[in-house]
């Protein structure tokens, strides 16, 4: 790792990187790098849901192990960036007579909370999970299919998130910027990557139309995981992809894999990106990361996120997950 250019950057030179540009830039694809951020930290809005306010503007630990530089903790921000809330940006939301949370907001509220993080209409966006493990990764691919779903094109992850912002020696800020008021517009509602339960239901009644996939741990697939009960086992048909299977680990963060990857794995578990598929899990938080993979990385653009998943799911009269004895049946 090197950290030769790691330096904190005091609120009045940061301030200058939340300056607007004329939002010329496009981002490369749906991942970037730090070198490609780091460059262009004039041209895009970089928000960052990385843990709480504390982790936001508090620096990093850094130690020296065996001649290198080592963030020890990491915290700190990209400078510029503007914070997010992770459990600000889901709501408790009556669908169909049943309350669902963890569901994305109402297409009004969601324009609101975009333009308090200071996003302008246009404006290229990148962001930045921690980057430690798969499930906060998870967290910045849930904001990026919200944004999606909402109209939001131009925008990326920054692959391996503030964990390895602070690998490649990039600046981390520990200001706590008041961002003013964007002027973002939901612009669509995108209801070809969103899935319903009338969907799963008629993909249930319709078997081999369409492809299942579920974004848990494999012991809450397999039934092992018990509390609640009816989130045991797993929709008749899916096949799993666990999330500690979309990530690689080995080096300072949490990485996507290369496409080739990807496909790879899909074919030894028995998904297949040319049909349809619609990724759940318990509450749309693990599934929005599979879903990233299947139609942004891989390029599956039928792939779908049912976005109540089982807790939307378990609520139905009769609607029940595969019991866990019947498994391999």
């Amino acid at each position: 790792m090197n950290f030769k250019k790691f330096v904190f950057v005091p609120a009045v030179i940061a301030a200058s990187f939340a300056a607007q540009s004329a939002f010329a830039v496009t981002v490369p694809g749906p991942l970037v790098d730090p070198a490609w951020l780091n460059a262009h930290l004039n041209d895009v809005k970089v928000l960052q849901v990385s843990g709480t306010m504390k982790d936001f503007t508090t620096a990093p630990e850094i130690k020296e192990i065996k001649g290198k530089k080592v963030a020890v903790t990491v915290s700190g921000h990209v400078p510029g960036a503007s914070f997010v809330d992770f459990k600000a940006i889901r709501v408790t939301r009556d669908i169909d007579g049943k309350k669902v949370k963890g569901v994305i907001p109402e297409k009004a509220a969601f324009e609101k909370l975009v333009q308090s993080w200071g996003v302008n209409k246009d404006q290229p966006i990148v962001i930045v999970p921690k980057g430690l493990s798969t499930g906060d990764v998870d967290e910045a691919t849930r904001l990026y299919w919200q944004l999606k779903y909402y109209g939001q094109d131009n925008m990326a992850i920054l692959n391996g998130g503030m964990a390895q912002w602070l690998a490649d020696g990039m600046p981390a800020a520990t200001d706590s910027p008041a961002a003013s008021a964007g002027n973002w517009v939901a612009t669509a509602e995108r209801k070809n990557i969103l899935a319903t339960y009338q969907d799963v239901k008629k993909a249930l009644e319709q078997p081999g139309a369409v492809e299942l996939a579920d974004a848990r741990p494999t012991n809450q697939y397999m039934g092992v995981f018990t509390k609640p009960k009816e989130l045991s086992g797993h929709l008749p048909g899916a096949k799993n992809v666990p999330p500690d299977l979309l990530t690689t680990a080995d080096g300072a963060s949490a990485r996507f894999l290369p496409k080739a990857s990807y496909e790879s794995m899909f074919k030894a578990v028995g998904l297949n990106p040319g049909k349809e598929i619609v990724d759940y899990c318990n509450t749309g938080h693990l599934a929005s990361g599979l879903w990233f993979v299947t139609h942004e990385i891989v390029g599956d653009k039928k792939a779908r996120l049912y976005d109540g998943s089982l807790v939307e799911y378990s609520q139905y009269e009769g609607a029940k997950t595969i019991d866990p004895a019947k498994l391999g049946k």
